[in-house]
């Protein structure tokens, strides 16, 4: 099976907007989590970060894997679409019910009064999610990722400017719920403005049926993997507090907001592109293979880079209320760098219809999860070493995650190694100078920019002299996606 050139440009064409749509996207709510925690106190934190333990796991449930299922198959028409649309909004009336019902008793443990009312406000924004998973399915599976640019651009802006002017007029965590709330419903709402899909609310069970076959495995999997995620902040709001919890959650989040832009990339645009050339392995082989080469040269020097001047970023942009956010940057600094490796390996595995091999993985990886992190909690009373956890996890998750590729399409462990040792090289080496840097006795307003625009001269000065082919072929890529715009 060959690649024809109109399929080619369709999906370097995808993955340029929704690059660009992710780095804009957490760009600005870079901005806007920064300027918000210079306005707020991390106590009005406090409420929206014991909120989102739940809701992370409420959305996976609502999804259902089914969502998954519409890209993975070759044949889904509208009637597939609107069944698990009706499927989604039914759990979603399902889990707002409990939560509703549960919101006295959770508020209760936390001993948090005003959290009834915050999670039964937040809730219905689970419907919205539901109908945005459907609408998302129909667009990542046409390759046309576009739309998400302009959804994007808009919900963040308008929710950005939102939550900034009730935050800034005493809403307090009232500004946080507000901006996530606005962002989505906004998203969501001009996605399907800008689509040709029209859904409806009637259910065809046979359809879903079968969705289910493939959805089962990706909704256990997505159900476990939540659960995991969600154990670390439980437990370190349980056994420690809620402001322990709230830092936790922010040094989390910078990562990860510098992570999904180019995660959420791959994982958008790598699964559908792989699910249509499926039955050739070694062309899925070659497209894995390409991704985590692009992926390293992005990912590594952004994580090393932010590792490296974390305390200076909490000191001159955070301040110093924020100051013990900065050790839980670097945990996850860390725990990012290497996560596009399983990720993109999970997309192989999804593409070929193998959710058996996923659940199976899910599986024994929270074992191993799960262990690790009673161990560091029996050894240690503080909320660094779960974080730190992580970290194990991540290399653990990471052997497992990419060992049935090795046999599915040949992508062995010497291949991976192979794809990342010259940008890993490069980041650490770039990593090192930037930590040296800061040994220079001068304001931290001053050290801050020179050890960010001194990391970009000296990782791209560095891909040059070994002669980097990722640097090439992303120049090259870029010019070809202009002359395909303009044309």
């Amino acid at each position: 099976m060959m690649i024809d050139n109109r399929f080619q440009s369709q999906i370097f064409t995808g993955i340029l907007w929704k690059f660009l749509e992710r780095s804009f996207a957490q760009i600005v709510s870079l901005s806007v989590s920064i300027i918000l925690a210079r306005i707020l106190d991390p106590e009005n934190y406090v409420p929206i970060s014991i909120i989102t333990i739940f809701f992370n796991f409420a959305n996976t449930i609502i999804s259902g894997g089914l969502s998954t299922a519409l890209i993975q198959k070759k044949d889904a028409d509208k009637e597939d679409y609107s069944s698990v649309l009706g499927i989604s909004l039914i759990l979603a009336a399902a889990v707002y019910i409990v939560l509703f019902l549960c919101a006295p008793f959770i508020a209760s443990f936390c001993n948090r009064i005003e959290l009834i009312v915050m999670i039964r406000v937040m809730g219905t924004i689970l419907f919205v999610n539901a109908a945005k998973s459907v609408i998302c399915a129909y667009i990542s599976r046409g390759l046309q990722f576009k739309h998400f640019f302009l959804s994007t651009s808009i919900g963040t802006i308008v929710s950005a400017f939102l939550g900034i002017f009730l935050a800034w007029n005493g809403a307090g965590s009232w500004a946080l719920v507000v901006q996530q709330m606005t962002n989505s419903i906004i998203d969501t709402f001009v996605l399907y403005l800008t689509t040709d899909l029209k859904l409806s609310l009637k259910v065809n069970f046979l359809k879903v049926k079968n969705l289910f076959k493939f959805g089962t495995g990706i909704f256990l999997t997505s159900i476990i993997g939540a659960f995991y995620d969600e154990v670390s902040p439980l437990i370190i709001g349980i056994k420690f507090s809620a402001t322990d919890l709230t830092f936790y959650e922010k040094g989390k989040s910078f990562p990860s907001l510098l992570n999904s832009a180019f995660n959420d990339t791959i994982t958008t645009v790598l699964f559908p592109a792989l699910s249509k050339v499926q039955e050739d392995k070694e062309i899925v082989l070659r497209f894995i293979r390409r991704f985590v080469r692009l992926s390293s040269f992005f990912i590594f020097p952004v994580m090393v880079g932010f590792f490296c001047i974390s305390d200076s970023f909490v000191e001159v942009i955070l301040t110093e209320k924020w100051c013990f956010v900065s050790p839980y940057i670097k945990i996850f600094c860390i725990c990012y760098s290497a996560n596009f490796i399983q990720t993109g390996s999970i997309q192989v595995i999804k593409s070929i219809g193998r959710s058996d091999i996923l659940l199976k993985l899910e599986i024994f990886k929270k074992l191993s999860y799960m262990i690790v992190l009673v161990f560091f909690i029996y050894v240690s009373n503080s909320p660094l070493s779960i974080a730190f956890a992580s970290v194990i996890n991540t290399v653990i998750a990471t052997i497992i995650n990419t060992y049935p590729n090795r046999k599915l399409i040949g992508y062995s462990y010497k291949y991976q190694i192979q794809d990342i040792r010259l940008n890993f090289t490069a980041a650490i080496i770039m990593g090192v100078c930037v930590s040296l840097i800061g040994f220079i006795g001068i304001s931290s307003k001053i050290l801050l920019p020179i050890q960010i625009i001194s990391g970009i001269l000296i990782y791209l000065y560095l891909n040059l002299i070994i002669k980097n082919d990722n640097l090439y072929y992303i120049l090259s890529l870029l010019k070809s996606l202009m002359k395909r715009e303009k044309e």
